[in-house]
């Protein structure tokens, strides 16, 4: 099985602990914790993929970098998932469970990039045009590329919202081409 369809279940598993913990919003934090550890930390990441050491050792290793960081539910959540031999899969699981997290929440995550950086009023139109446009609320991490010769780029998920001067001389060159420059 792959690793993105084993993350998913148990993303799946861990989000209906969650629901049925009725807070979630205090475990979304304490995952993040433990998301924002393992992104960040590749000696936490080798140990945990690691075949090497044995699930005891990791199992300490996780209390000990976690204890008082993190309530007792997701911490037996990870033991758990250290029991069954799946922490080499565990970024994956949080990054799974936030995918789904904001779904639940009618939440989409964008990213743009852009030239210059957009003045508070531009991003806020572009936020209602985003959120008009997909009919959730929307999330935007905005981040500056020099590349881009103006405009923006927009990634809501897998589509690309190309708004940048090069795109759309792009394409009058291709009306001009086709001779469909009316449009």
């Amino acid at each position: 099985m792959s690793n993105l369809r084993v993350a998913t279940r148990y993303a799946s598993a861990l989000m209906e602990l969650t629901n049925e913990q009725k807070k979630s919003d205090a475990i979304a934090e304490d995952l993040l914790t433990v998301k924002n550890a393992i992104d960040s930390s590749r000696e936490l990441r080798n140990v945990l993929a690691s075949p090497i050491v044995v699930k005891d050792k990791k199992q300490a290793i996780i209390r000990d970098v976690f204890k008082k960081k993190i309530s007792e539910v997701v911490m037996g959540y990870l033991l758990e998932i250290v029991d069954k031999r799946r922490e080499n899969v565990l970024g994956e699981t949080l990054a799974q469970y936030f995918v789904l997290r904001d779904e639940q929440l009618g939440i989409v995550r964008v990213s743009v990039k852009t030239t210059v950086e957009f003045s508070p009023k531009q991003e806020k139109d572009l936020v209602k045009q985003l959120e008009a446009m997909t009919k959730k609320k929307v999330e935007i991490a905005f981040s500056l590329d020099k590349t881009i010769k103006g405009g923006f780029v927009a990634r809501v998920g897998d589509t690309v919202l190309d708004g940048s001067i090069k795109r759309q001389l792009e394409i009058l060159k291709i009306k001009l081409k086709q001779g469909s420059f009316n449009n």
